[in-house]
């Protein structure tokens, strides 16, 4: 996960930052007035969120919009809020978004439901963002070992994500996933109104009868994911157009509790979750040189998600299973112990493991690089026809142009001009649009700070895999 350390920094501009976008965020809520759905977790709030949108977008359409992309920080969901699409990287580049988001807030168009992502990487996140953002639907997705070196402990991190639910108003709904313990134990005594949803528990919502298979293999790699859903004593059969027996099973029953919450029919969840695709680097699908396949979940770490990626890859056919892994940030004191308990899960479920990078050492893995490229080299010399090599960590680089296929470098171009257009000549000629007046004066300066974002974010998106189309 690449962070924007211009915004999470304690600096004098960022605090300055964060009140103006908090101001204009609640004015446009107050303006608006939305229903809306907050997700927070440990693993899947985006792939959550992203489901519910699908889901509610069946009945609502255009009346319902969703945070994209990861902005779900201080600064990022005042901008989702606004219905701003990324967080620029460069103070000059801010200019741009600060005067659109005014003119949102002011003018923009007001939706019925906003579907928002919070995250909490310290203590007081989630509370500084329900101190403006109030939910009237709380969806937590799990509780796990993320960030432990900023909360210490496990617990700390558990009533910082809890503080989701005491935004609720007495009429609000909390959705909780109750495979998760201690989600378990706070269903059981919560005051609000619940949907509960699970694989292993009884709960309201849960999924029989999961298939997940990658489809034309040879040609273009299309992940589906089949299932049963319960609800009460309706049962429906779903699909979605994912990777996983659990990773992705969550979010669709997370978005079945919202829709239920909504008044939609088993018919509308159905077409709302059919039309899920894989975020990206979030166990995304992709052709693989000489015959092989790449699972792409690069976007971050934790033992919780890692687990989850690693179920995923064991029950895959392939003639032979590589899991690629990078390290796990951000975990303190366990960071030694929780590598070596996914190594040796990792060994058990994969032919070969990889591991890359300062911490990846205690993986106790097959195969061990602190440097990314004698990795590539070595994954270069190795993968064979038939092999899935699943790539999870911080490893935006690792397959990038060498390991992928030419029929999926062959959309890099194409890539690369969108990106191109998007991130040095869209963002001035919409600053221009909107301000007829001062575009003339402010385009030289928009295009400068545009064109000083950084460079992860630029060759993210003009080097974007293909993302795969089912």
């Amino acid at each position: 996960m690449v962070k924007n350390k211009l915004t999470e920094s304690n600096t004098l501009f960022a605090k300055l930052l964060q009140c103006y976008l908090r101001f204009w965020a609640k004015w446009y809520l107050n303006r608006a007035k939305p229903q809306i759905i907050a997700v927070t977790g440990s693993v899947g709030k985006t792939s959550t969120k992203n489901a519910i949108f699908e889901v509610l977008r069946v009945k609502y359409g255009a009346a319902v919009r969703k945070a994209e992309g990861n902005l779900n920080n201080e600064t990022g969901v005042p901008l989702a809020i606004l219905g701003m699409r990324q967080s620029p990287n460069s103070r000059l580049g801010w200019l741009p978004v600060l005067l659109a988001g005014k003119f949102k807030a002011l003018f923009g168009k007001r939706v019925k439901i906003l579907v928002l992502e919070m995250a909490a990487d310290k203590p007081g996140d989630i509370k500084y963002l329900t101190s403006f953002v109030k939910p009237n639907i709380a969806v937590l997705t799990s509780i796990g070992p993320a960030h432990i070196e900023a909360f210490g402990e496990i617990e700390k991190v558990a009533a910082e994500k809890t503080e989701l639910l005491n935004a609720l108003p007495s009429d609000g709904w909390a959705v909780l996933n109750i495979d998760d313990e201690v989600l378990k134990k706070i269903a059981a005594k919560t005051s609000w109104q619940t949907k509960t949803l699970a694989l292993n528990e009884k709960a309201d919502i849960t999924a029989k009868n999961i298939t997940t298979e990658i489809l034309d293999v040879d040609k273009w790699p299309q992940p589906l994911t089949k299932f049963q859903i319960v609800t009460g004593k309706v049962k429906f059969l779903a699909a979605t157009k994912t990777l996983g027996r659990q990773t992705n099973i969550y979010p669709a029953l997370a978005a079945t509790a919202v829709g239920d919450i909504f008044g939609l029919s088993p018919a509308q969840i159905i077409d709302g979750l059919k039309n899920i695709k894989p975020e990206k680097h979030r166990l995304e699908v992709l052709a693989g040189k000489n015959g092989s396949l790449i699972i792409d979940d690069c976007y971050n770490a934790n033992p919780l998600s890692m687990r989850a990626a690693l179920d995923t890859l064991k029950v895959l056919p392939a003639k032979r299973k590589i899991a690629v892994l990078g390290d796990m940030l951000e975990l303190g004191t366990i960071s030694q112990k929780a590598h070596q308990i996914i190594g040796e899960y990792s060994r058990a479920i994969a032919n070969q493991t990889v591991a890359i990078g300062d911490l990846a050492k205690d993986y106790d893995a097959d195969q061990y690089f602190s440097d990314k490229n004698e990795a590539i080299n070595y994954l270069l010399n190795e993968i064979r026809e038939g092999d899935i090599i699943l790539v999870k960590g911080d490893l935006y680089g690792i397959y990038k142009a060498r390991l992928i296929s030419k029929k999926t470098v062959l959309n890099i171009k194409q890539n690369l001009f969108w990106a191109f257009f998007y991130n040095f000549l869209g963002i001035p000629i919409a600053a221009g649009a909107l301000y007829p007046f001062f575009g003339i004066f402010l385009s030289p300066m928009i295009a400068a700070g545009a064109m000083s974002f950084s460079s992860i974010s630029v060759v993210l998106n003009a080097l974007r895999l293909r993302r795969i189309k089912v």
